[in-house]
């Protein structure tokens, strides 16, 4: 055998590995054998089966205590809205809402306290059966419960929100989603009020003080025009009118002046600056420079189209250049006119604001004869103004926050309702079932990688020639295996030789033939030895005699494990004198024998426990038996005690002229055999191959693909069993 393990013979040594591979060329397979892998399935076939089985029943289980699963969902439409009242305050344009503010929304439309609110909406607008009033813990509870089945998101990138909840109940999960939309926008309309009533409240905390400081305003500015004799209109005098309507003439007129220049210097400079002219703003307001315009555009996009057509003398394209030129040049000549216009404009400010400048003058003239009894009067009309200016606006706004209070609109409206599933959602039976018998299926085969990683015993004949590198000698089956599992009414030793063409009997025959037809001499000394005791190698040493000498075959069989006597026991032996007698004493043979009438066996064993210190298994006497038994016999089978226990079976099995290995099927781990295959092979023991005991052919292929038993089925026939 390849490395440390090597089978010897008389005349003949050769690697095991190259009798069982005789093409060392073959490489490596890039698959596994299925052959190989069916059988390892239909080894651990029931406890596939049983996996398999197990994680169905737990996928009904649980799929049949799931409850149905419903769906219900609103939208709300984010889009903020224009106060219904007109108010003079700063407000947020109605424009568009970006990404942050519809997430900031989505926040609070989730937050706890809009769960709560659309509780208390629920709880009002639902009569408990028994007319008692909703408490504030079942009011929490119930606003946990349907925070906990909504889940908001947003549609995609538009502003619709989309509210949905989930739930065992068809009824609550439309419930609770519309209860939602319902609580966000009253929360909104709320916020809203809140803001408006806080406002209104500092409001018209002021209105009382601001009109009384108006009126004290308005009487002191009457008492003051009445006791200096100042007649005026609207509280002031009329060279003040005059000059204050000047004075808003001239900087309406300067005004106008300045927008005059700076319309025409600009467009100067940008035509100083190269440009065309169609970005000046007075150009760009023109109806004739848009009209125009178009027509370029047009004219353009044509000549564009004819170039790409025609070349540059081709009529139609000469005319489209020239049509375009045309225009250019009337914008052109639009723009020079509208110049040429903004130049009278500027000068017509200018004469306008010079003869208004002259105007004021007289009047500021006139107005210095009353300024200093003017002066006075003038300070009370711009404090009585302010007093009154401020009450007014306080009013106004007191006024606008009572009507907004009345007319508070959120900033969404609710785009659709949630209604009542007619149908669940889930679960999905058809995938939690295909899933769970995926997974049965993947838990089934994981079972079985773990039972082969796991498998510590010698099983196949894979197992003994690739692993343990020793030849396959055949497997012994259990007799019970073999009967159709009746209990079998005989010992195996009687079974053989009342049922000789039974497959049990045919196991041992097998056997014998791979021993005497092994390469090599014709042996007739074979040694029966094991690694561990329970093995089945006395049985398999009994049997294997009884069915030689069935068949005429001159056999003995010699009892050599004398610590335990098994096959002594078994065959009833009885001597005057026995093996002890024979090695030790030197008695007769033919003095110390057991003959079995029934297969002609001669058995040479023990008639009990010899407790003497004097070991008979010595080399030397062991030499001496096996020449004489030889000579008088065709056949010796000894059996032997467990090599890993006692020494005496190395010493035999050394002498013999071929051993033979049995380890009992599935339950003799790898390391055991690897020992005593170790331990033989040091002393020169002629190991001829392993056998398997007591296997369970019922078990497909239990032995491998390369045996017989892997066929049984086939072989009916050809078998007489019990």
């Amino acid at each position: 055998m390849s490395g440390p393990f090597k089978m010897n013979d008389t005349n003949h040594q050769a690697p095991i590995a190259s009798i069982i591979h005789p093409s060392s060329d073959i490489g490596i397979p890039l698959l596994p054998d299925p052959g190989f892998l069916w059988q390892v399935f239909r080894r651990n076939m029931g406890m596939f089966f049983c996996v398999v089985a197990l994680i169905c029943v737990l996928t009904i289980v649980l799929l049949r205590t799931l409850p149905p699963i419903y769906a219900a969902r609103a939208s709300i439409l984010i889009e903020p809205v224009s106060d219904p009242v007109r108010t003079t305050a700063p407000g947020r344009a109605n424009g568009i809402v970006n990404a942050d503010e519809v997430d900031t929304e989505i926040r609070l439309i989730g937050s706890a306290l809009v769960a709560e609110r659309a509780a208390r909406l629920h709880a009002e607008n639902v009569q408990r059966p028994d007319n008692l009033p909703v408490t504030e813990e079942q009011i929490l509870s119930l606003a946990a419960q349907i925070r906990s089945s909504i889940q908001v998101s947003r549609a995609g990138q538009t502003r619709v929100v989309d509210i949905t909840s989930t739930g065992t109940d068809a009824d609550f999960v439309a419930i609770a989603a519309n209860s939602i939309a319902n609580a966000y926008l009253d929360s909104q309309i709320e916020a809203k009020t809140t803001r408006t009533d806080a406002s209104s409240e500092f409001i018209n905390a002021r209105l009382e003080e601001l009109e009384k400081n108006s009126l004290t305003a308005l009487a002191q500015l009457d008492n003051y025009r009445a006791d200096r004799g100042l007649i005026s209109s609207q509280g002031i005098t009329n060279a003040d009118q005059e000059v204050s309507l000047l004075n808003q003439q001239v900087s309406t007129a300067e005004a106008d002046l300045r927008a005059a220049e700076a319309r025409l210097n600009t467009a100067r400079t940008q035509l100083e600056a190269g440009r065309n002219g169609d970005d000046i703003g007075v150009t760009l307001s023109s109806s004739t420079i848009s009209s125009l315009r178009q027509s370029e555009a047009q004219a353009s996009s044509r000549l564009s189209i004819l170039a790409q057509r025609y070349g540059s003398l081709h009529p139609e394209r000469r005319q489209a250049e020239a049509e375009l030129s045309d225009i250019r040049a009337r914008i052109q000549e639009e723009i020079s006119r509208i110049l040429s216009s903004l130049s009278s404009d500027v000068q017509t400010s200018q004469s306008r604001v010079d003869s208004l400048n002259l105007s004021l003058a007289a009047a500021r003239n006139r107005r210095n004869e009353t300024n200093n009894a003017q002066a006075g009067y003038s300070r009370l009309q711009q404090k009585a103004d302010a007093a009154q200016a401020i009450y007014q606006s306080f009013l106004e706004r007191s006024q606008e926050t009572g009507a907004l209070r009345d007319s508070a609109m959120p900033d969404a409206v609710i785009y659709a309702r949630a209604n009542v599933p007619v149908a669940p959602i889930g679960p999905r039976y058809k995938l939690l079932g295909a899933a769970g018998f995926i997974l049965a299926l993947g838990a089934g085969v994981f079972a079985i990688l773990v039972s082969e990683y796991l498998r510590r015993g010698v099983r196949t004949k894979r197992d003994i020639e690739r692993r343990l590198q020793l030849r396959y000698a055949g497997a012994v089956p259990t007799l019970r295996s073999t009967t159709g599992w009746r209990k079998p009414k005989l010992l195996p030793h009687d079974y053989v030789l009342k049922f000789p063409h039974s497959i049990f009997a045919e196991s041992f025959r097998s056997i014998r033939t791979f021993l005497t037809l092994s390469p090599g001499t014709r042996p007739k000394a074979l040694a029966i030895t094991s690694a561990l005791p329970g093995e089945g190698k006395t049985t398999t040493s009994l049997c294997l005699a009884l069915t030689t000498a069935a068949e005429g075959v001159s056999t003995i069989l010699v009892d050599a494990d004398l610590r335990r006597r098994g096959a002594s026991r078994l065959t009833n032996y009885s001597s005057e004198l026995d093996i002890y007698d024979y090695l030790l004493n030197g008695a007769p043979l033919s003095k110390c024998l057991y003959f079995d009438p029934n297969s002609s066996l001669h058995i040479l064993g023990s008639n009990g426990t010899n407790h003497s210190s004097t070991n008979p298994l010595q080399e030397a006497l062991i030499i001496k038996m096996f020449e004489e038994l030889r000579e008088a016999y065709d056949v010796t089978i000894v059996d032997t005690a467990p090599i890993l226990g006692v020494a005496d079976g190395r010493v035999i099995a050394t002498l013999a002229d071929r051993v033979l290995l049995v380890t009992r099927w599935k339950k003799t781990s790898m390391r055991a055999v690897e020992a005593v295959t170790s331990m033989l092979v040091n002393t020169k023991a002629k190991v001829t191959g392993l056998a398997l005991t007591q296997v369970n052919i019922k078990k497909y292929a239990s032995t491998g693909d390369g045996d017989v038993y892997a066929y049984t089925k086939k072989f009916r026939g050809y078998y007489q069993n019990g």
